[in-house]
């Protein structure tokens, strides 16, 4: 029954992206095509949640225009990571309800053999809750709205996106906020049953000089035998630590990601791998957003692990590989000079990448991507070992500065540093050491921006993969 009801969902989403279209007949070179996206319009926060051997992804999402307004939640499925099928919109904004002008971010989760959906309701911010039998229709709490009255002592423009999880026969949920001149605050509640909630007290309250003066977006999870929080301001950070009497106490602190990524959550799948994704945000004005009749990407997902320095690991999955097609074989590069040099046998706009340096001080070495032939646009990527960064960015060497992005970056003394590079059109997300991640946005209207190159003085081994479209 459930594979038939999934069949006909499908069928319903394909008529609807006949019905909703796209912008234009021409392709779009900046258009990603292995990274989720909704066919038109403006999508951003991902709430991911795994149930039964199924990826569930809702996300911020507006069907009418490629700008951030009356937020609906959108939802897609996959069963493998790599493919996915949109199914109907789960939540909408009710006209007269605490949601009119938005459904924000939160959560999904189960219990008692239904789901539940705990959001954020805008102008003014109030908590509300949605239930599902079948994690495809939605009812909204008649109740609505659960929370409508922050604590005192914290910035009132910021009470929203709330995380819940279970303890036992109890439930906890943090809503983020922020104390005026001290920093970001994850506040903590109590509830027997979803409905009824308690304030405690906060979680954690941040710095603001280090990791941002609100907290949006919070996460919080069990990763080997420490906790992790995730807040986002300006970039998604996280901290690892510990978890007593229901408070947190950080021990390390680092960025998710340097570049656009934002409002990055987790789930836990049934291979008990935490998983996360993120929004990849635009990097380009409203009427470019406008025209292009699209706005904000899902990014790849990515497998957490706890380091022994108590930093946060980041790796592909494995089964990002099915998207590989044509090989390019391994080879080794080596530039001799500090401009660009193109390479005759590997090209393309949708790319995976794995590029090893190695440690032996051989000189540095950078590469080019989404290059046009005479090297009037491209983006660079390349670790700067003198400030220990990753860096991309666009424009021309020997400085290329248009819309840099970087992160601390300084591979282990001996180390061979390993570049795994995913290129999707006018997206890049890059994983250094399986430690450090960095997304860059490129634009280009040039057919021909397809070429990739080297540049320096160093070596390294470069291997190749053509990728395939998740559609």
């Amino acid at each position: 029954m459930r594979m038939q009801l999934l069949i006909l969902l499908t069928l319903i989403c394909a008529i609807s992206f006949a019905e909703e279209g796209t912008m234009s007949t021409q392709p779009d070179p900046d258009r990603p095509i292995y990274h989720f996206q909704p066919p038109k319009n403006w999508m951003n926060d991902p709430k991911p949640f795994f149930w039964k051997g199924e990826y569930h992804i809702f996300h911020q999402y507006n069907p009418n225009e490629p700008l951030p307004r009356l937020i609906n939640w959108g939802h897609t499925v996959s069963k493998d990571l790599v493919h996915w099928t949109r199914l109907p919109n789960a939540l909408a904004p009710t006209p007269d309800g605490p949601d009119r002008d938005g459904c924000w971010t939160g959560c999904a989760v189960e219990k008692d053999g239904l789901f539940h959906i705990l959001y954020t309701g805008v102008h003014p911010q109030t908590q509300c809750l949605a239930t599902s039998k079948d994690l495809i229709s939605w009812e909204k709490y008649n109740g609505n709205p659960l929370l409508s009255t922050m604590p005192d002592g914290f910035m009132s423009e910021c009470w929203r996106d709330p995380c819940a999880w279970r303890e036992g026969d109890d439930w906890y949920m943090l809503i983020g906020s922020g104390k005026q001149d001290v920093g970001g605050t994850a506040l903590l509640y109590k509830s027997k049953n979803l409905i009824d909630w308690e304030y405690l007290h906060p979680l954690f309250t941040g710095d603001k000089d280090r990791d941002g003066y609100i907290f949006e977006c919070p996460d919080f999870f069990p990763l080997g035998d420490k906790r992790v929080l995730l807040d986002s301001c300006g970039h998604t950070f996280w901290h690892t630590g510990r978890y007593e009497d229901h408070r947190f106490i950080s021990e390390k602190q680092g960025i998710t990601d340097g570049g656009n990524f934002y409002a990055a959550k987790t789930l836990l799948d049934d291979k008990k791998r935490r998983i996360l994704w993120g929004w990849l945000t635009e990097a380009r004005s409203e009427d470019e957003m406008r025209a292009a009749g699209w706005s904000g990407v899902l990014s790849l997902p990515r497998v957490l692990s706890p380091k022994s320095d108590g930093t946060l690991g980041m790796s592909p999955p494995p089964e990002l590989t099915a998207l590989r097609g044509k090989h390019f074989r391994s080879r080794t590069v080596s530039p001799g000079q500090a401009v660009s040099s193109l390479l005759d046998d590997i090209r393309g706009e949708a790319l995976e990448l794995i590029v090893r340096i190695p440690s032996d001080g051989s000189g540095r070495i950078g590469l080019v991507l989404r290059a046009t032939t005479d090297l009037s646009e491209a983006l660079y990527l390349w670790v700067d070992p003198k400030e220990k960064q990753l860096v991309a960015a666009g424009g021309q060497l020997p400085e290329p500065s248009d819309r840099r992005v970087q992160i601390a970056f300084e591979p282990a003394k001996g180390e061979e540093i390993e570049l795994h590079i995913y290129l999707d059109h006018s997206v890049l997300e890059v994983f250094a050491n399986g430690r450090a991640c960095l997304t860059a946005r490129h634009y280009t209207k040039r057919t021909d921006a397809d070429r990739v190159g080297v540049f320096g003085s160093g070596k390294a081994n470069l291997e190749a993969w053509e990728m395939k479209g998740i559609w």
